[in-house]
């Protein structure tokens, strides 16, 4: 408690000043304010001096990036309070992307939590293209690690600026520019469980010419990143790993009885349904009911899991494993990136620059095992006729005295390959600029910005049906009195007979026959051309505070994006548990003409109690071919009654437009596990209507509500099928920010800058799509079943079970967020003791909440994993002579366990010690020594204190399991590059 009372204490020192160069932060206020110093900074595209700056920025420099030892550039910029929900290379491998192609290896930023859809990212202050299909988002694996000078986070109302898609802000990577010299870096890390590598290289060149008007700067740089197994980690196991079931001895109001418990060695206890009898439990191998009796595969009795009392859960016994099924929780990346950036100044009236890029990113990724079900909609159980050489002979006898003629293959396939999926990523991005002075007072700039992603996406391990239906099939040749496959057309195509009687029997040289890896396509392209004069009126007026400044202009986008699936996955080659979803092709683009304006009014400047007072405007109108016009708008202001504080806020409106899914997305097959409302175990978590409104449903249906459970369900676990599709009639999504902050820069520590922001960002109209498990929960939480939630929801007749639903966005959500945000950073040179740079990132999340559906409760989203309440990154560095020492510290509070509707009004959930997840504390080290100016050496280490992730279903909370992670690297500097 004290150690967070300091730090909550140390929050209070914040400044969200972007962080600048040494040399740029030791001189003094007036400098900075000279011409020559004014940059354009995040937010504005009037040049000013970046203290100046409306609204919050926290900016981060390459130096920290290198001191962070991350090679991975969103791992890095998680430790950004604004940034801690964004989604790096732990939240897209293993089962999370099971269903998904394309996605594999991506790492999105998700800004103030809103969503990545709902993050601009820009290079430069310019777009980039997006990397996953059909959507804005931008894999930060195609921005050059090294090539960056810095990256400014903006809160801020961005879409009067940049136009669309910033409605929680802006995520700025600003690279070199008029690097002179070769640079090169070389660094290797391991888990100190020897596993979990990393390798990373690059090297840059620059030179400048022409008395430094021009500059021509190259740059490649490579990264492999090795996978990470669930399995590896030996507390993630199935025999370890603890998950929270339901206590079947709970006693409500027994004092020390909790309805939820942690338990080890759990497994999957769901029903299955052959010919209208029921299978309980899962297996490692098949499960047979024979003559009122149940057998493994391998011929001897089954032994069932003691089951949890909602039959979430088993333990024990021949059930399957839960922890087998997760997969890799770090996918396996290749990454490699050119980057050409040049310009000339030809004259201050004609300047010109280039920027070109190619980045490959390639990511592999394996999910869980796959099942043995000839029809996931059907019989669920794959036929074996009692002629198979491979049935063991107590099956066969007990199969013969029943008298039955077949027997029926439900199996978890754990010797079969795993599934997964390969994508390769390619990114070709071009920008020219032309800009230059038209006078003393104005100036233009004019650009032209192309991108491309080209994406190929292999599922692996999926299986043809015709094929392995074959390889099943087998019986002995009666001339050789080998086990063949039955049939010879197959026997001539390959064929090898597969044995699935047992655990780990499967042939490994059978594979190949059933076994296919379908390639899918895409393309994502973007056009962009902008035109922007700015300059100042000072040639007609001048204020007291100076002349007033302005930025104007217009812009032309054009979005256009493909998807083309395998063939073999169209026709429905394969079985459809392996691929939850026949996917369909897809072609969407739009494009948007807009024009926008800015000014920045400096009132007055050194006066009596207005050291500065200025007030500015800017807005944007855009006219796009899918959702017609749209208006942004944010007006700011900044009084700083002396120099060494200053007062800032903003207030403004900003927009989204649909992406190009939610709007193209034509009609699909969509696939989903719904939780039924209507369970009987259901019915209390719910509304007061929920209990009524479910007995109607199931009645009107024609089943019995007494009875009506999962287990009873002949649809078992199993996902159901339904459709999605795009919406054309989707408005563009509306964002009201403020913000209001202070900023100190006291004069008697003039290197100390501290500072506060507030922020809240309230979205209406926001576009989501109802999973068919919130449609089925707000079907029957209203006080009415006549609602358009039930309509898109139908029961089957007879049993009342969900048997289909009809899902697409709607501009029906609502989302607010707000918090402060803190930042400090104080440099402090020492004669004897050399130099401490101290900086400290907070921020306190206030409020994250989410309406998804009109009608539905609030969802609170604060205080949940990847949302805490509170976090803080506290990192100081120490220099003295050639040894630079730096720390970090990342911090972040406690967070909820379970979910609210879980939790609140009943004290005995769960014993109060597990109802959180445990807080982060991330310890990083890194030395450097240098060898004179040009070569430096480094070692480090992530994670000292090898924190793992806490015990419960998710393997990344609060940290992931890499665990203690050392690395070493070189760094070369030559002929003065910077």
């Amino acid at each position: 408690m004290m150690v967070r009372t300091a730090l909550l204490a140390g929050a209070a020192w914040v400044v969200t000043v972007p962080i600048r160069a040494a040399a740029q932060q030791e001189a003094a206020p007036a400098a900075q304010t000279a011409a020559s110093e004014d940059i354009v900074v995040t937010g504005s595209r009037i040049r000013r001096p970046d203290y100046e700056a409306p609204n919050p920025i926290v900016s981060v420099d390459a130096a920290r990036l290198q001191q962070s030892g991350n090679t991975n550039v969103t791992e890095f910029l998680r430790r950004i309070p604004a940034l801690t929900n964004s989604q790096d290379a732990t939240r897209s491998a293993g089962n999370s992307q099971e269903g998904l192609i394309g996605q594999a290896g991506l790492n999105l930023l998700d800004l103030r939590g809103l969503g990545t859809n709902r993050t601009l990212v820009l290079v430069n202050g310019r777009r980039h293209v997006a990397s996953l299909v059909n959507t804005a988002a931008v894999d930060i694996n195609a921005i050059p690690t090294d090539l960056i000078e810095r990256v400014d986070v903006l809160t801020g109302s961005a879409s009067a600026i940049y136009g669309a898609d910033g409605v929680s802000g802006v995520v700025n990577f600003i690279l070199k520019r008029d690097f002179d010299g070769v640079a090169a870096r070389v660094q290797a890390g391991i888990s100190q469980r020897g596993d979990a590598g990393n390798r990373f290289a690059s090297i840059i060149a620059g030179r400048n010419f022409a008395d430094g008007r021009g500059n021509v700067t190259l740059g490649y740089e490579f990264n492999a990143e090795d996978p990470l197994a669930n399995d590896d980690r030996a507390y993630l196991r199935s025999n370890e790993r603890v998950f929270f079931v339901n206590n079947n001895a709970y006693v409500a109001g027994q004092p020390g009885s909790f309805a939820r418990i942690p338990q080890t060695d759990n497994r999957y206890a769901g029903s299955y349904f052959i010919d209208g009898v029921e299978y309980p439990g899962g297996s490692y191998a098949n499960i047979f009911k024979i003559g009122g009796r149940f057998y493994r595969g391998d011929g001897q009795p089954y032994t069932f899991g003691t089951q949890d009392r909602t039959f979430d859960y088993s333990q024990g016994g021949d059930d399957s494993p839960v922890a087998g099924y997760i997969g890799d929780i770090l996918p396996l990346t290749r990454r490699h990136a050119v980057n050409a950036l040049a310009h000339f100044d030809v004259s201050d009236a004609f300047k010109i620059s280039l920027e070109g890029k190619f980045v490959e990113v390639t990511a592999r990724t394996f999910g869980s095992y796959s099942g043995t079900y000839s029809d996931p909609f059907g019989s669920y159980g794959a036929p074996i006729t009692l002629d198979n050489p491979f049935i063991p002979a107590a099956l066969l006898a007990a199969a013969r005295e029943a008298g039955d003629t077949t027997l029926f293959i439900n199996r978890n396939n754990f010797d079969l390959p795993r599934r997964g999926e390969e994508d390769r990523r390619r990114t070709w991005r071009g920008v020219v600029d032309v800009a230059g002075r038209i006078s003393e007072h104005a100036g233009y700039d004019v650009s032209y910005t192309y991108g491309r992603t080209d994406v190929r996406a292999t599922k692996l391990n999926d299986r043809l049906a015709d094929r392995f239906t074959a390889a099943l099939d087998a019986v002995r040749d009666s001339g050789t009195g080998q086990i063949v496959c039955r049939s010879a057309a197959a026997r001539a195509a390959g064929c090898l007979p597969v044995n699935t009687f047992g655990i780990t029997v499967a042939d490994p040289r059978s594979f190949g026959y059933f076994l296919f890896d379908p390639v899918s396509d895409a393309r994502i392209e973007q056009h962009v051309v902008n035109a922007t004069l700015t300059g100042d009126f000072g040639a007609l007026f001048t204020l007291p505070g100076g002349p007033v400044q302005f930025a104007a202009g217009g812009e032309y986008r054009r979005e256009s994006s493909r998807f083309r699936p395998a063939q073999s996955l169209l026709d429905g080659v394969f079985y459809q548990f392996d691929e939850p979803v026949v996917p369909t092709p897809s072609d969407g683009s739009f494009d948007v003409r807009e024009v926008f304006g800015e000014l920045n009014v400096p009132l007055l400047r050194d006066m009596p109690f207005a050291h500065l007072l200025s007030f500015g405007a800017a807005g944007r109108y855009s006219d796009y071919s899918t959702v017609g016009g749209t208006k942004a708008y944010q007006f700011n202001a900044i009084w700083a009654p002396v120099a060494d504080i200053s007062f800032r806020g903003s207030y403004g409106q900003s927009v989204r437009a649909p992406n190009i899914a939610e709007v193209f997305r034509p009609a699909t097959g969509l696939q989903d596990f719904i939780s039924d409302p209507c369970y009987v175990s259901e019915r209390g978590q719910g509304s007061q209507f929920r209990d009524a409104n479910c007995r109607a449903l199931i009645t009107a249906a024609g089943g019995n509500p007494a009875t009506f459970s999962q287990a009873s369900n002949p649809d078992g676990n199993v996902s159901i099928v339904g459709i999605e599709s795009g919406n054309r009639n989707l408005r563009a999504e509306v964002a009201r920010t403020w913000t209001a902050g202070v900023v100190l820069r006291p004069g008697f520590l003039p290197r100390l800058q501290i500072g506060v922001d507030w922020y809240d960002i309230r979205l209406r109209d926001a576009i989501n799509r109802a999973t068919p498990t919130q449609l089925a929960r707000l079907c029957v939480d209203l006080a009415s079943t006549d609602n358009p939630y039930c309509a898109a929801i139908t029961r089957r007749q007879g049993t009342g079970y969900i048997s289909g639903y009809t899902v697409s966005p709607q501009n029906v959500a609502a989302f607010r967020t707000s918090g402060l945000e803190v930042n400090a950073s104080y440099l402090v040179d020492t004669a004897a003791a050399g130099r401490f740079d101290l900086r400290l990132v907070g921020g306190y999340l206030a409020t994250l909440e989410l309406i998804p559906l009109p009608g539905a409760a609030v969802i609170d989203n604060r205080d949940q994993p990847f949302r805490p309440a509170y976090n803080a990154t506290f990192s100081p560095t120490w220099t003295l002579d050639a040894v630079t020492i730096a720390y970090n510290l990342r911090w972040q509070s406690a967070t909820r366990r379970f979910t609210r509707v879980e939790t609140d009004g009943r004290p005995d959930f769960v014993d109060p010690r597990y109802f959180r997840f445990k807080a982060l504390w991330q310890h990083d080290l890194q030395v450097e020594w240098r060898a004179g100016k040009d070569f430096a050496f480094y070692v480090g280490a992530t994670n000292l204190g090898d924190q793992r992730p806490d015990i419960g279903f998710e393997t990344n909370v609060p940290i992931s399991p890499v665990g203690r992670y050392v690395y070493a690297g070189a760094r070369i500097n030559l002929a003065g590059g910077r």
